[in-house]
């Protein structure tokens, strides 16, 4: 090699393959011992997570199997409408209980439960049934983004607020914080790539551990009732995808007529109290002076017109047949 007037030899060809072999040496090392780490974090946090299951997982996994149980057997051939001689519709509307609002065909496995829990919502049939505090807004609070982030006692709801356990307890933070003890999420934890991806995960382990699923076991040990709420598809189909809305596949079936399943389960003696089946019907009529709202706002509108329709349909049956 000549630079200018400089004369510099060349690097013989043993040095550059010498160079390459050390090169892929530590690339082969640095991998095995980059394995070896991320193997070591996956184990850590898998154990922690057994040790959870081994200690919180007996109070509360019985529970959800229950709810399942009663869930899957409403939402299978239904037998008919039913009002307990002993049910109080003071009770139920004031009394700790615990919710769930599903598609009735996302309810006759306990898997598809599990999944499509997350979508369980405080409508406006809790609205129009249960009766709240006046401090139950759940969109007021502490800001968060985890339960860790909130005091003691309280949850981070699906507003990313902190805030008193809703009564009713929507089931869908219970599943929530069952999450991390399910079969999915080993198999995520398993399936990490890097420390950074094991870390996130551990975090969210320690987040349900220490908050979420000690929150749920308090709250559902003190639950008096279970109401759950079936959606059945209209015979005509969905309903078509309104222009520029978002909306999930029960927030279309809900703003429309439908029939819909409500079961009551006593969580003391674990019989039921209620059963019905009506068709959701209702219009929603806008008064006063006001601006036309936009079609998202309106179809809102809808859903919680229809579902405080129905829940005015639960409430007329239980002082039609109540006890004395």
């Amino acid at each position: 090699m000549v630079l200018g007037r400089a004369r510099v030899r060349g690097m013989p060809p043993q040095f550059w393959l010498w160079l390459g072999v050390l090169v892929s040496a530590f690339a082969v090392g640095y991998w095995y011992w980059a394995q070896r780490e991320l193997a070591e974090a996956k184990s850590r946090v898998l154990g922690k997570q057994r040790a959870v299951e081994a200690t919180l997982g007996p109070k509360i996994h019985p529970f959800r199997d229950l709810i399942e149980t009663w869930t899957s057997k409403l939402a299978g051939p239904y037998e008919g409408d039913l009002v307990d001689d002993a049910a109080s519709l003071e009770r139920i509307q004031r009394r700790p209980g615990v919710y769930l609002r599903l598609m009735i065909d996302n309810a006759r496995l306990a898997e598809d439960i599990r999944k499509n829990a997350a979508r369980s919502l405080l409508d406006g049939f809790t609205s129009c049934l249960f009766v709240r505090s006046a401090d139950a807004d759940p969109t007021r609070g502490k800001a968060c983004k985890s339960t860790l982030d909130c005091e003691p006692g309280h949850l981070c709801n699906e507003w990313d607020r902190c805030h008193q356990p809703p009564r009713p307890y929507n089931l869908r933070l219970a599943y929530r914080a069952l999450r991390v003890l399910s079969d999915a999420w080993t198999a995520e934890v398993h399936q990490a790539a890097s420390e950074l991806a094991v870390t996130a995960y551990e975090r969210d382990l320690d987040a349900a551990t220490l908050t979420d699923v000690p929150v749920s076991i308090e709250v559902l040990e003190l639950a008096d009732y279970f109401t759950v709420v079936l959606d059945e598809a209209p015979a005509s189909g969905l309903p078509e995808p309104l222009p520029d809305v978002e909306e999930s596949r029960e927030e279309r079936v809900q703003r429309v007529e439908h029939f819909a399943r409500v079961g009551v389960w006593d969580l003391e003696s674990k019989k039921p109290v209620l059963r019905l089946r009506r068709r959701v019907a209702g219009r929603y009529v806008p008064v006063g002076k006001q601006q036309v709202p936009t079609p998202a706002v309106r179809a809102a509108q809808e859903r919680q017109t229809l579902s405080c329709a129905l829940a005015l349909e639960v409430k007329r049956a239980l002082a039609d047949f109540r006890g004395p």
